[in-house]
């Protein structure tokens, strides 16, 4: 695998991603390190920036450079956003990391700044038509996007730490400076009057303030799962949230469970930020991104050879993706997949569900067995943990959760859904009940990962009866299939009869 590292230097944290993968084909992130500078603090109207900050900026520049050259990557690429862009001292800068190292910087406009943004949101998250968004520390840049593609694009001077010195002068912070803070936020965007066109679609969210809002969310919901791509964070919870943050001094915002120590200073002119954005879409909720300008870098390599770098089915794309991290057996889930859904084709006048029940359980098919890579015991455990875990690009939490399950159960005994209640719906237990039952049919089926077992033929009656054809032998199939086809017989209620055809 080739390993490639990007690099960001933003107006307030400087992150480094490392990537290992081959093109077109797989990749893993293998490390990501970050470092708030605040290159931004004290920048000022005059646009220059300070001898600290350019210090901080330097050495982390310096320390990530030097991380990539010891751990053998073999491209690394570095580039720079709002601060260094609009600096007007930027020779000092350039002096300063000259003299520390060999590595090359370049300062990416804003329109690149936005578009890289796009591919590694448009890349990660269910979203057709809509809008993006990324706030940084000295400016948001908000994307327009329609059936996938980046129709205009739009910066302005609106970033956490520019707005934090500008606006918040006390603390807790007072009306008077709320009341500006607010102002000037709706000013800034002010010029978007194509953004509530597209409020029907979905607004997606980049940077490290509004995941740092969604972790709060999550430790105040009791949220189940960890994951904050993909998480939706509503704009009441956002309002919550400003008035909490306005209402402590700062001993007290370090105490908001899910609060980083150094976001505590500028988490809530990121929040008014991002409100205030969301208002002047009418959009009532967003969704969060994990992935932002690094991961669009990364993309333009992986997929060089691609007309856009764009993954024509990122469902589909990282689900694979996992399977062959995990060295899966293709034949043997592709079987399985087709008996699965087989049975869901045959068995639809009982359940009633749709295409996209039938596309999560294709899903869960092609990764049932992922969790072998830790060990093949309790394997269907380590998959269930590794699929919740996993890079997993434009799926739903309720979705994942979903998929875990189905391979949690595609052995032996059952879990529900219980432990993920404020993310599931209350008819989701029978609907992983059931999908979960044709799995565990269809693998025991493929039992000897011979692929013998060719088709199902299903009869409705007051049994199911299956007629297992088959180019073989298929009785150990049918004996295995028998003896755990209970769960098919409690989730639809009725008996259940396996039989060569």
């Amino acid at each position: 695998m080739k390993k490639i590292g990007v690099i960001d230097l933003g107006s307030n944290t400087t992150r480094l991603i490392v990537m290992a993968y081959e093109p077109g084909y797989s990749f893993r992130l293998t490390d990501e390190v970050s470092e708030t500078v605040r290159l931004a603090e004290g920048i000022g109207p005059s646009r220059m920036l300070q001898p600290v900050p350019i210090r901080r900026a330097v050495e982390a520049l310096r320390m990530f450079y030097s991380l990539c050259l010891s751990t053998g990557v073999d491209q690394v690429i570095a580039v720079g956003t709002s601060a260094i862009r609009e600096a007007a001292n930027q020779a000092e800068f350039w002096a300063a990391l000259r003299a520390a190292t060999p590595l090359d910087l370049r300062i990416i406009s804003a329109e690149e700044e936005a578009y890289f943004g796009y591919l590694g949101a448009i890349n990660a998250l269910p979203l057709q038509t809509g809008a993006l968004f990324d706030t940084g520390g000295g400016s948001t840049q908000v994307m327009a996007v329609y059936d996938r593609s980046l129709t205009r694009s739009f910066s302005v001077q609106a970033g956490v730490v520019r707005f934090t010195e500008q606006f918040v002068q006390s603390d807790p912070i007072s009306r008077a400076d709320l009341r500006r803070l607010r102002e000037a936020a709706r000013a800034a965007f002010a010029p978007l009057d194509w953004l509530p066109d597209l409020h029907h679609g979905k607004l997606g969210g980049m940077g490290g303030t509004v995941r740092q809002l969604a972790r709060i969310d999550q430790k105040q919901r009791n949220y189940p799962l960890e994951r904050v791509h993909g998480y939706v964070l509503t704009r009441e919870a956002l309002e919550r949230m400003i008035d909490e943050l306005a209402r402590r001094p700062r001993r007290e915002r370090l105490q908001i469970p899910g609060m980083k120590e150094e976001r505590v200073d500028v988490t809530l002119a990121g929040a008014v930020i991002i409100a205030t954005l969301m208002d002047r879409g009418g959009f009532s909720s967003l969704l969060v991104s994990g992935q932002g300008v690094r991961e669009g870098i990364f993309y333009q390599h992986f997929l060089a050879d691609q007309p856009q770098p764009l993954l024509s089915n990122p469902r589909r794309f990282s689900v694979l993706n996992l399977a062959r991290l995990t060295h899966y057996e293709p034949e043997h889930c592709a079987r399985v997949a087709h008996l699965s859904q087989s049975l869901f084709d045959q068995l639809a006048p009982l359940h009633g569900y749709g295409a996209w029940e039938r596309e999560l359980l294709g899903y869960a098919a092609i990764l049932h067995d992922v969790g072998v890579s830790v060990g093949y015991y309790d394997h269907h455990k380590h998959g269930e943990y590794l699929i919740h875990n996993a890079t997993l690009l434009g799926f739903s939490h309720r979705e994942i959760v979903i998929i875990a399950s189905l391979v949690r159960n595609h052995r032996k005994g059952w879990s529900g859904p219980a432990p993920y209640a404020a993310i599931v719906t209350p008819d989701d237990e029978t609907r992983i009940a059931r999908l979960s039952a044709m799995l565990r049919l269809a693998e025991y089926l493929e039992r000897s990962k011979s692929q013998i077992v060719r088709d199902v033929r299903v009869q409705i009656g007051e049994a199911i009866t299956i007629d297992i054809i088959a180019d073989g032998d298929a009785h150990v199939e049918i004996w295995e299939a028998t003896r755990r086809s209970g769960l098919l017989r409690r989730s639809f209620g009725r008996e259940v009869q396996i039989r060569a055809a």
